[in-house]
Order: structure tokens, then sequence, then C-alpha cells
């Protein structure tokens, strides 16, 4: 009789975890964007390898995993650049764009009264960005402006990307020195940048 349930009991496990993993399957399958490592870059469509770098001086780049604003002060700026490589047999022509902004208070346990007025980073920060493959850019425009009607910001659009090729990809983030009391202890993320194929 114990064998029999201990039997049974494993059976039910093999099939619990393969039908996880066809699940998991179905998912992406559907989804068709890819998470690259543990940080907030998606590839949708096409075959290509991207990695998220930050300065704080635009010139010495460290790996990142993520786009955030807390504890910045007026005046700062930050950088950051994304290496995009073409992985497939064909030249892409390549958009990258930011997506899910997402504002908060930076200290929970401190005073929130702008936050609860409504006051957004998203409203002061500016943003400017070029790339290494031609001489597009956005220079100093309010991250509200750039926004589209998909709530998402493109930030690069038909860059061209040969087979085996590589592109920079560069993102300037600038807090105006004339910013007030009124936006401390704000803080933004930004949660997805995607890299996708387009006509």
């Amino acid at each position: 009789m114990i064998k029999k349930r201990l039997s049974l009991s494993l059976l039910a496990l093999i099939g619990s975890v393969f039908l996880f993993v066809i699940a998991s399957f179905a998912w992406f399958a559907v989804a068709d964007i890819v998470d690259v490592g543990d940080n907030i870059m998606h590839i949708q469509d096409i075959d290509v390898s991207a990695e998220l770098y930050m300065s704080s001086n635009g010139v010495d780049y460290i790996v990142a995993s993520n786009i955030d604003f807390q504890n910045n002060v007026p005046g700062e700026t930050v950088y950051y650049k994304v290496i995009v490589t073409n992985n497939s047999t064909v030249d892409l022509n390549v958009q990258v764009s930011l997506y899910g902004f997402t504002d908060g208070v930076a200290d929970l346990l401190g005073d929130d009264t702008n936050y609860v007025a409504g006051r957004s980073l998203m409203d002061t920060i500016l943003l400017s960005t070029s790339n290494s493959l031609n001489s597009d850019t956005i220079t100093n425009q309010i991250l509200t402006s750039l926004l589209n009607t998909s709530f998402n910001i493109v930030t690069h659009e038909y860059v061209a990307l040969p087979v085996s090729g590589s592109g920079e990809f560069y993102f300037v983030f600038s807090i105006p020195s004339t910013i007030g009391n009124d936006y401390q202890n704000l803080k933004l993320d930004i949660d997805n940048l995607f890299v996708q194929s387009v006509g």
C-alpha cells in the first residue's frame, strides 16, 4: 500500500514538472520576448544580444542591471548605454524604447508630501540620446514630452545594424540644477528597455 502511494506521488510530481515546463515554453512562444540575464533588457522578435552599462561621467562604464533615479541631486547627470550585436544572417533596422515608468517615494519613512501632491521626476528629468551608427539624436527633452500613446518612449528609431555588427545606443539623463525642494524624496524606476526590429 505504501509503495503504491509512493509510486502515485512520484508519478504526480513528474507530471506536474512536465506540465510546468510545457506551460513555460507556451508562455515564451506567445510572448515572443526573451529576458536578457536578470536585468531590464528585453529583445523582441530578433536574434541580437544586448547589454546595459552605466556611468557617472560618460567615459567609464560598468555593467548595470536597471535604470533608476533615487537620491540623485539637482544638477546630476547619469549616463547609460546599450551595446547591441546583430547575431542574425540579415541586416536589421533596430528600434530601442523605454517602457514602464514607475513613480514612488525614495524613502518610505520620509516625507511623502511631494508624491501625494502628484509630482513626478518624469516632469523634470531631461533625456538626450545618440548612437554610434547614425546621427539621430534627442537633445534635452523632458521625459513626459517624449511619451507616446502607448506610454513608452522610442529613444532610437530605424538604426541600421549590419550582420555581425554592433552598435552603441546612448542615454543621458539629467536632473536640472534648477529643480526645487518640491521634488524631494521622489524616485523613478524604468522597468523595461526593449530592442526590436522595425520595417
